[in-house]
């Protein structure tokens, strides 16, 4: 069996998927916003992949990832501020 590897993007998935599962549950957002972010679900599941064959190793696979995911906020924060 296979050694599960937790890194910040799973981390970061998990969170995702568990915050719009909570919203869908509660009613408080659209299907269209339901897109969008199983849109965001795939572009983090596909980034980690990208991550995990790119670095080998595990902890330069979380500096990667923590970079990775610390530019994605800023860019988005910039993006609805602007």
């Amino acid at each position: 069996m296979r050694q599960l590897r937790i890194t910040p993007l799973n981390i970061a998935a998990a969170l995702l998927v568990t915050w719009l599962l909570w919203q869908v549950i509660a009613d408080k957002i659209g299907v269209g916003t339901i897109g969008w972010f199983l849109l965001l679900l795939l572009v983090l599941v596909a980034a980690d992949q990208f991550f995990r064959l790119l670095l080998r190793k595990l902890k330069r696979i979380w500096m990667a990832e923590g970079v990775f995911l610390v530019l994605v906020v800023v860019l988005v924060w910039v993006i609805r501020v602007w």
